[in-house]
């Protein structure tokens, strides 16, 4: 899962700290409880998260915002969430590795980074690299997330920063698509503690627009094999550019379920779509 997905070892000298309820939801994967009883269990999960997911975009001024997303299972390793900042309106997009309780565990630790160190937002890269110094000794350690943290400025200065993440696609209103430079990427939250995320700034005109999305939607193989990809992505984006931001998320799901053509998502997705209004 993402664009830089990784497995690396530890450095000599750090002490591998395994987060206990990982373990927990392992041992008890491992110990054969029953389907019934199991299913519950991911239910109630499933409640939990969506009472601390934001289940709609926040008002940003001289922004719209539109969201969606969409679990494989009943609990998401997906992670959205939106901050106002001093600086502006900070969105954050990640995606934990693995599926089900234990990635949803991974994006509940995250979320409490985020919230409880108000100190590490403001500028991207910095954001990123704090919560990747108190997310690695949580988690096991072939655990990760992949993330991209955004922030808005009132002027149509957006900066951005990507942990092993795909970065924001940028539709300008002319229809271009604007393309990013893969040494802007850093590697995953948690691959090492002490990775040093770099900060992109852009600058949007009205009506240009952005779309932060998760691998799930782009990876979704239909019957043959077929990804859906992040090229036909980009081509809805740049074909509907100008109907709204709902009508433009509502088309990306409806293509996607065509392209599936009944086969299952195998992975969560989410979507947050901006567009600077000037």
């Amino acid at each position: 899962m993402g664009i830089l997905s990784c497995r690396l070892s530890q450095r000599r000298g750090e002490l591998v700290m395994r987060e206990p309820a990982v373990e927990a939801v392992r041992v008890r994967e491992r110990s054969g409880s029953s389907p019934r009883s199991a299913e519950r269990g991911l239910q109630d999960l499933a409640c939990v998260q969506r009472q601390i997911l934001n289940q709609s975009p926040p008002s940003v001024p001289a922004y719209r915002l539109e969201l969606a997303y969409r679990p494989a299972y009943f609990a998401t390793g997906d992670y959205h969430d939106f901050f106002q900042l001093p600086e502006g309106h900070a969105i954050f997009v990640g995606d934990g590795s693995g599926h089900g309780p234990v990635a949803s565990i991974l994006m509940v630790t995250m979320r409490t980074i985020l919230h409880t160190h108000r100190h590490l937002h403001g500028d991207p890269g910095n954001a990123l690299s704090g919560a990747c110094r108190l997310f690695h000794p949580l988690i096991p350690s072939d655990r990760f997330m992949t993330g991209v943290y955004l922030l808005l400025g009132d002027d149509g200065k957006v900066r951005w920063a990507s942990a092993g993440h795909h970065p924001p696609l940028w539709t300008q209103r002319s229809g271009e698509m604007l393309a990013f430079d893969h040494a802007d990427i850093g590697l995953p939250l948690a691959a090492l503690p002490d990775e040093v995320y770099r900060t992109v700034t852009w600058q949007l005109a009205p009506g240009d627009r952005l779309l932060l999305f998760t691998d799930g939607l782009v990876e979704a193989r239909n019957l043959a094999g077929e990804p859906f990809g992040r090229q036909r992505l980009q081509e809805l984006c740049r074909e509907l550019r100008t109907v709204s931001l709902r009508d433009l998320i509502g088309e990306v799901l409806d293509q996607a379920d065509k392209h599936l053509a009944g086969v299952e998502f195998e992975d969560d997705f989410t979507l947050v779509a901006v567009e600077h209004t000037g």
